[in-house]
């Protein structure tokens, strides 16, 4: 009866610790993501794959990772173009029609830019509060447990819902 007791009070105490899975996001000097998963170095799919438990967490994490790759791949489009048409521009020898296109392909890398930065700045709001939504729901799935307290004359179960 002692070895069962022990069991299940051992059960009681690690089970919390080992199901819990903690992902942390943060991008580093150049902008690339980087998760972790309870401080070990993961990539999306895995992080994707540990918020199976969580389908709308999952959805929104994956959706926003693909945003974030397209507004980066725009935002580095729009820099080419506006590289490109100094480019041209210096090419053409600053005349005045090489200053027309100039001003176009400015504008148009400036809007393809802006677009990008923006997609991309949607993208990581839906990446960083899926990821803070599931670690709110693995936190709170914790307290739905069943524990056993001990007091100096008692004991006995706690349910917590």
């Amino acid at each position: 009866m002692k070895r069962f007791v022990f069991l299940c009070l051992l059960f009681m105490v690690f089970s919390p610790i080992l199901a819990q899975q903690n992902v942390t996001f943060q991008e580093n000097f150049f902008n690339n993501n980087r998760f972790k998963i309870d401080g070990v170095d993961a990539d999306a799919e895995e992080v994707a794959h540990v918020m199976s438990s969580f389908e709308l967490s999952q959805k929104n994490f994956i959706e926003g990772h693909k945003q974030m790759k397209i507004g980066s791949g725009l935002n580095i489009l729009g820099m080419g173009i506006l590289v490109g048409a100094f480019v041209t521009y210096g090419v053409s020898g600053f005349t005045q029609e090489g200053l027309s296109t100039y001003l176009i392909l400015s504008i148009a890398g400036a809007g393809v830019g802006t677009v990008g930065g923006a997609i991309r700045r949607k993208g990581k709001s839906r990446v960083e509060t899926s990821v803070a939504e599931y670690n709110y729901l693995i936190d709170r799935s914790n307290y739905n447990e069943i524990s056993l307290q001990v007091a100096p004359d008692k004991f006995g179960l706690v349910f917590n819902f």
